[in-house]
């Protein structure tokens, strides 16, 4: 992450490949991925529940350069903790959440 500071104001610019915290977290069956890619590559998100089942392929395409939001909607599953693994080119990450009821 790179930091540019200005006399107003103070931006911060990412770039390269990232995976953001599920927001909210703890959720209540609607909460929202965010990631970055720097360039055009396929994407996969898978979620897990805590004993390692995938309960979800969120997707598996490709997408252009840029920022993407996108939610995930825990139907159907029962409260506790789960893992979103995100998997982009060489980029792969997971972080933990906790679908509260």
């Amino acid at each position: 992450m790179n930091i540019t500071d200005s006399p107003r104001t103070q931006k911060i610019i990412k770039t390269g490949f990232y995976l953001e915290q599920n927001n909210p977290n703890p959720f209540n069956k609607l909460t929202t991925i965010r990631f970055n890619l720097p360039y055009e590559s396929k994407v996969t998100i898978v979620i897990t529940n805590s004993f390692g089942r995938v309960v979800d392929k969120m997707i598996s395409n490709l997408y252009d350069a840029g920022s993407y939001n996108l939610e995930f909607i825990a139907e159907g599953l029962p409260k506790g903790t789960y893992f979103y693994h995100v998997v982009a080119d060489k980029f792969s990450e997971s972080r933990e959440m906790e679908l509260i009821k």
